[in-house]
């Protein structure tokens, strides 16, 4: 299992090494008129060590060493900004611009990479050409840097996406048989309703997966924390609110059922029908929208938010 994914992970390293120095080749052999030269050394020097990464990732036994040498790759790709022809510098960077509106990136980044990066590039192949190329050098480190966090954005959110479907699945049989047989052992009741509140919580979250034009990549690292933060807090609110249900402060009845006459009915005899649905979808209710709790508290506490007016 461990060599089939550091396996994997060389060919990914090697198609991007092989990628970065198609870029520059193509770099290379734009056409361009007699008086706009390259350094054709700085040219041989920038293949040869795509060459050496190369080589070194054929040899690598770790997969953060194949994940450096991808970044090298890309640094030497970048470079490619040096032999850019002078007419086509602008163009190069208006279609990094291009793409990363594509990738969604977001709008208050664009505007500022135009606004620094884009906006002086005429002046400057008019006045200095290698400012010129060392900023479409640095455009061309953003799109790499994003076509990273892309990549990972993607990978991160169906991981999350995968486990909190398994664990919805999981959580709602696991619901089930608690209430089941509930009447067998009181504590099942307790935690066939925490089970379905998790599943609520799981469900909530998956709804509100966070779209990528509005998250950053701090946000993105600590997603897996936020998600266990929220399914908690589902999780208790569900629990919470089925206390106070059954507790009658909020006397919802369905079919002449209300919560608690469900409860009471699952510890005296199997849960079957409309109890059932009753003891699951509730507690799966609360824990989805932990905000119903708002109206249970003003119920039992009053309203909590007003201000005493002074004398």
């Amino acid at each position: 299992m461990k060599k089939s994914k550091l396996d994997k992970r060389r060919e990914k390293t090697l198609a991007a090494i092989r990628e970065q120095r198609s870029l520059i080749e193509a770099m290379a052999q734009r056409p361009r008129p007699p008086e706009d030269t390259f350094d054709l050394k700085f040219l041989e020097e920038r293949l040869q060590h795509l060459s050496e990464i190369e080589k070194s990732a054929g040899q690598a036994t770790h997969t953060d060493h194949l994940d450096d040498l991808i970044s090298f790759a890309e640094q030497q790709g970048q470079l490619r900004a040096y032999i850019c022809p002078a007419t086509e510098i602008e163009r190069e960077a208006v279609l990094v611009i291009d793409l990363l509106e594509e990738w969604a990136v977001p709008k208050t980044v664009i505007r500022k990479l135009f606004k620094l990066h884009v906006e002086p590039l005429k002046k400057q192949v008019e006045t200095k050409l290698q400012d010129a190329q060392a900023t479409l050098r640095s455009l061309f480190q953003e799109k790499d840097s994003w076509a990273e966090y892309t990549e990972d954005y993607e990978d991160t959110m169906l991981f999350h996406t995968r486990r909190l479907f398994a664990a919805t699945i999981i959580l709602l049989f696991l619901a089930i048989g608690c209430l089941c047989y509930a009447f067998c052992w009181a504590p099942l009741l307790i935690l066939g309703l925490l089970f379905s509140g998790a599943v609520g919580s799981c469900v909530s979250v998956l709804a509100k997966m966070p779209l990528f034009d509005v998250r950053l990549s701090a946000e993105l690292e600590a997603y897996g924390r936020r998600i266990l933060v929220r399914t908690a807090v589902g999780v208790c609110a569900s629990l919470i609110g089925c206390a106070l249900l059954g507790w009658g402060v909020l006397p919802v009845s369905l079919q002449n059922q209300t919560f608690t006459d469900a409860m009471n009915s699952s510890l005296a005899a199997p849960a079957v029908g409309i109890k059932t649905l009753i003891l699951l979808g509730v507690p799966m209710l609360l824990g989805f929208s932990e905000r119903a709790l708002a109206s249970f508290e003003q119920r039992v506490f009053g309203n909590t938010k007003a201000v005493a007016k002074p004398d």
